[in-house]
């Protein structure tokens, strides 16, 4: 019998995000309406820094013990994204002057059968680029 501490047990199936370079989002029929309008990364938050994460309203990040942080997304439609996470919905919140997510799924025509994937670049800069479906 062993007194050695099993710290594999309390890993998740993506413990760590130092390894991960990239995410897929697959775009669904039942979730392209919600992408269209708040682009939600649930699922992949330990792909992104922790202090990427802020309040539903950005005033009260104010009682954070850190300060909220904004990550920049390169699409391939051509423009920049400026965003940090909100952190209950973990949805990208435009920080930028373009329109963000919204803009980009309107004119890259995101549909059903899609796949969304975000590069690491840094830790505060990716890519964000779409991949066609088979139809």
């Amino acid at each position: 019998m062993s007194n050695g501490f099993q710290f594999d047990q309390f890993l998740g199936p993506r413990p760590f995000s130092m390894g991960y370079s990239r995410i897929e989002i697959p775009i669904t029929r039942q979730n392209l309406f919600m992408m269209q309008r708040q682009f939600s990364v649930k699922g992949h938050e330990d792909f992104f820094p922790f202090d990427v994460f802020g309040a539903m309203n950005p005033s009260n990040n104010v009682d954070k013990n850190y300060r909220v942080r904004t990550l920049v997304l390169h699409t391939d439609a051509g423009f920049d994204i400026e965003t940090d996470i909100v952190e209950k919905t973990f949805v990208f919140r435009n920080r930028s002057t373009n329109k963000g997510t919204t803009r980009y799924m309107s004119e890259k025509n995101v549909k059903p059968g899609d796949t969304i994937i975000i590069e690491k670049i840094s830790s505060y800069e990716y890519n964000i680029k779409l991949k066609r479906g088979e139809s």
